[in-house]
């Protein structure tokens, strides 16, 4: 898809035009300014193009955006559980759990699955 010229609305700073796409950055220039936006993260929110719609390849393209994504959050969260479960505790993902005593009366903290 051709982005240059191509005329868009920003929800905040109005009516402008793409002057450029650069990898994974599109710059556009508006009455009074000149803005840098992610692309295309910029059009599931902020853009659209000017006729109020957007265009199968820009969908294409956040549908992209969004799975590599949650590819990356995916590999954070295994990595995540997988050291809690060889007892290493990441800061900001303490093991919570309510507290009690085991069957044989022992106090217990939390649960933790030994493997």
């Amino acid at each position: 898809m051709v982005f240059e010229n191509l005329e868009v609305i920003h929800k905040s700073f109005g009516k402008g035009q793409v002057v450029s796409k650069s990898g994974q950055y599109i710059t556009v220039k508006f009455a009074n300014a000149k803005k840098i936006f992610v692309y295309p993260d910029v059009f599931e929110k902020y853009l659209t193009l000017a006729d109020g719609s957007v265009s199968e390849d820009i969908l294409a393209d956040i549908a992209v955006s969004n799975a590599q994504k949650q590819k990356i959050l995916d590999k954070k969260r295994a990595e995540n559980d997988n050291s809690r479960l060889r007892g290493i505790v990441i800061p900001g993902k303490e093991i919570t759990g309510e507290e009690h005593d085991d069957e044989d009366g022992n106090y217990k903290s939390g649960e933790r699955e030994e493997i």
